[in-house]
Formats: C-alpha cells, sequence, structure tokens
C-alpha cells in the first residue's frame, strides 16, 4: 500500500480532531486503520495502557502487526507473558530484534553500557530496530502507542493523532485518558497483567535499568533509577538527527528532546 501524502493526512488529521475521534480510544483505532490500512502497526512492552489498547486492537484490527522490541535484557516475565498472550488473544505479536543482539552487542559494546551510556544503549537495542521499521525502506508510516498525557511531565502535550517528520503519524488512544481509567478498564475486562506489577513494579523496560519502587502515583518511577533519563526514545526518535546520541559520546543529548 502507497503511503498516503503529507496533505491528506493533515486534512484527515484536522477533520478528525474537529469530529472529538482523537478523543474515543475504539473510534480513533478504526479510524486509523481504515485511513492508514497496512501503513498502520502497534508497539508495546505490555505496560497496563497498552494492554487496554492491544484488548481494543485485536476486536477492531485482529491483523494488525503489534511489535515488541526484544533488547536482548528484558525480564524473562516479559519474554514468557509475551507467548502466554499470543496464545491467549491470538494476536499478531511480533519481537524485532536489534542488528547486534546479546553476545554480538555485548562484543562491540561492552557488558554494563546500559550502566555508562543509558541514553546510547537504548537508542542501539530500541530506537535503531524500531526506526527502522519507518524508514524510506521500511514498511510503516504509522504507529500505535500507549502514551497517556498523566504518566509524566515529557508526555504531558501527547495529542490523540501526532503527526511527526518524514511524513509519518503516531496514534495515541489513551492520550487524554488517566491512570484511573487504565484501572477501570482492565478491572471491567478483566485484562491479563504483566506479573511484575504485583511485585511492586510500576513500569516494565530492561530489566538493568528497571526496578520496583512501590510508589503508585509514579508510573515512570523506577525506570532508570538515580539518572535524569525519564525516556528511551522511542517516542522522540523523528527529532533531529542532530540530537540522537553518538557512539562514544555522553548520550545526554537525547534528553534536550521532548515529544511534539
Amino acid at each position: 500500500m502507497a503511503r498516503i501524502d503529507q496533505a491528506t493526512l493533515e486534512q484527515a488529521t484536522f477533520a478528525a480532531r474537529e469530529e472529538g475521534i482523537d478523543r474515543e480510544p475504539e473510534r480513533l483505532i478504526r479510524w486509523a486503520g481504515d485511513l492508514l490500512g497496512e501503513n498502520l502497526m502497534m508497539s508495546t512492552a505490555f505496560g497496563k495502557s497498552g494492554m487496554c489498547i492491544l484488548h481494543m486492537v485485536k476486536d477492531v484490527c485482529p491483523e494488525l502487526p503489534v511489535y515488541f522490541i526484544d533488547t536482548g535484557f528484558h525480564f524473562k516475565e516479559t519474554l514468557e507473558f509475551l507467548d502466554e498472550l499470543r496464545d491467549l488473544w491470538k494476536v499478531n505479536l511480533v519481537a524485532r530484534k536489534p542488528t547486534l543482539f546479546g553476545v554480538e552487542f555485548v562484543k562491540k559494546f561492552g557488558d554494563n553500557l546500559y550502566e555508562t551510556d543509558p541514553d546510547l544503549c537504548c537508542h542501539k537495542n530500541k530506537v535503531e530496530p524500531f526506526r527502522e521499521l519507518f524508514g524510506e525502506e521500511g514498511e510503516y508510516q504509522a504507529w500505535i502507542a500507549g502514551v497517556r498525557r498523566d504518566q509524566s511531565s515529557t508526555r504531558a502535550q501527547a495529542e490523540g493523532i501526532e503527526l511527526m517528520g518524514g511524513n509519518l503519524v503516531k496514534i495515541q488512544p489513551l492520550a487524554f485518558w488517566t491512570k484511573d481509567l487504565v484501572d477501570e478498564y482492565t478491572k471491567k475486562h478483566d485484562l491479563p497483567q504483566h506479573p511484575l506489577f504485583s511485585m511492586g513494579y510500576n513500569s516494565i523496560g530492561c530489566e538493568p535499568c528497571t526496578s520496583a519502587c512501590g510508589d503508585s502515583d509514579d508510573e515512570r518511577a523506577g525506570r532508570w533509577a538515580g539518572k535524569a533519563k525519564t525516556e528511551c526514545g522511542l517516542h522522540t526518535f523523528w527529532q533531529s538527527k542532530e540530537n540522537q546520541p553518538q557512539e562514544g559520546g555522553n548520550g545526554d543529548e537525547e534528553e534536550a528532546e521532548k515529544p511534539s
């Protein structure tokens, strides 16, 4: 399917916002599927918001590719949950790995890049394999993500539909939802939950950079504890290449990026 041109995307987005489609999650998912077809995918790390969206997707767009970025550093519980969910919901879950994975990654960057340069580690293991899906030769033009405004200050300006650089689109069905609405939906539909949530984790990422914290008021608490870092870069990768971390640098540049 050919990519939709920028002018058409802008017109469709304006009309959707005028109709309030961007504030109705299931309606927004259906709108995105109808407009973008095979150019659309979803990404998830099985957080609580992501599970709500995935539950909607399996009914609205059951064949939609749902990507999980396997960095090689995830909790075993996360990988087990992926397999369980694939069997339970029959969704089209796709695990994507970076070019340098496992032993090969350690050979080049050492076994603790996540500690010495977490921005570069995220960039190599998450951003690059994800961005490949959207380049000139990439398969997709748009993706669905579980970002909400109330999750953190870096996400406070999130929109249901975000037009990005490079003629790309990000769909965030729960942008205007609150944690309480997520919890209400989860309970109403008895959604399966990542097992680490019951062990005091508020947000699930790579094992070396995620810790239990028990701070129920901050959904991002426990990620990169003790560091100023708050985002892995998946939601800012379309920003200027000048701001992307470089090999051998300290990676601080990425923190200057803000979601559009």
